[in-house]
């Protein structure tokens, strides 16, 4: 992190603010593209949120040098003379306003990315992904923790497609409109939400006792 003018970093309802620098804020308040070039890579712009929500939920956050095994954050916890460790895989997504009329009908902002078919089919089941999706207005508190081996099923049961890469999950993550409940798209389209076209990853989001 620089060493510039701090600010306070407000986030969503339920949690406390911290101290941060300004260019954390401009992250969550959303910013010009110019600033967003230079605060650097999405990836990087999702670790720098994560760290923060990790935080606020007990953890002491730190960046691995090095991206090994897929680990892009320790956590650490310390609980009476335990001291416990977490391994975190941060993924980034942009949230936009749906455009379609179908998916205006079903859903009011939409994420989606693509994924290798065994993007996590080695990794390690101690390790957990962390999706963090933001807004162009802005952070808003969309953050999901998947324990990896939940991840690599979602990856191989949503939408798949040919691409010059060969064989690519294509990710949608979409919350309900009016409602707080978010899905994963099973198919491009669809008129109603069911088991056949979509799944329900609500109980994702925020789910930070998950990790203990």
């Amino acid at each position: 992190m620089g060493s510039g003018k701090t600010a306070r970093l407000y986030l969503p309802e339920g949690t406390a603010s911290v101290t941060a620098t300004t260019e954390v804020e401009q992250l969550k308040q959303g910013s010009s593209k110019e600033e967003k070039q230079r605060a650097g890579h999405q990836e990087i712009q999702g670790e720098t949120i994560a760290k923060f929500e990790f935080f606020e939920n007990g953890y002491n956050p730190y960046s691995r040098y090095l991206d090994v095994d897929k680990v892009d954050l320790i956590l650490r916890k310390r609980s009476g003379d335990l001291v416990e460790y977490k391994e975190i895989q941060v993924k980034y997504g942009r949230l936009y306003d749906t455009g379609p009329k179908w998916q205006k009908a079903l859903f009011d902002v939409t994420s989606w990315r693509f994924f290798r078919l065994d993007e996590f089919s080695k990794c390690n089941n101690g390790l957990y992904l962390a999706y963090v999706l933001s807004h162009p207005e802005g952070y808003k508190g969309d953050i999901f923790i998947f324990p990896v081996e939940v991840f690599d099923g979602l990856v191989k049961s949503v939408i798949r497609v040919n691409t010059k890469k060969g064989p690519r999950s294509k990710m949608y993550i979409a919350r309900a409109v009016n409602s707080d409940r978010w899905f994963m798209w099973r198919k491009s389209k669809f008129d109603q939400l069911n088991k056949d076209n979509s799944i329900e990853v609500t109980k994702y989001r925020r789910n930070f006792k998950w990790i203990g």
